[in-house]
């Protein structure tokens, strides 16, 4: 019984850490703008309709940089109002780590 205990709570400690751990990151929120950054501007397709501009990049980064998780914060609290805000941005930020390009598609879904 001890032994499933401590395997739950590394499991809950990895699942809520690694984001703020890989992206040296104050909040599970804060991770997940640095993912969605990260992940929007590697599009592969360089066509002028998918690739932003040099402009819309600077701005998102300026935006990402002074935000430290507030836009994320929002969007998922408007998304997933049952579940925790820390809990929700943790669960997409592993949804765009694992699954890029669904994350691209619709980032706010959870289902494949």
């Amino acid at each position: 019984m001890k032994l499933l205990l401590l395997l739950v709570i590394i499991a809950v400690g990895g699942f809520f850490g690694y984001p703020l751990i890989n992206e040296d990151s104050s909040g599970e929120c804060d991770a997940l703008e640095r993912i969605a950054m990260r992940t929007f501007a590697d599009i592969k397709d360089k066509s002028p309709q998918t690739q932003g501009t040099v402009a819309e990049q600077v701005i998102g980064q300026l935006l990402q940089g002074s935000s430290k998780g507030q836009f994320a914060q929002a969007a998922v609290r408007n998304q997933f109002p049952d579940l925790p805000v820390g809990a929700a941005c943790a669960l997409l930020y592993w949804k765009a780590l694992v699954d890029p390009e669904g994350f691209r598609k619709d980032p706010t879904r959870l289902r494949p």
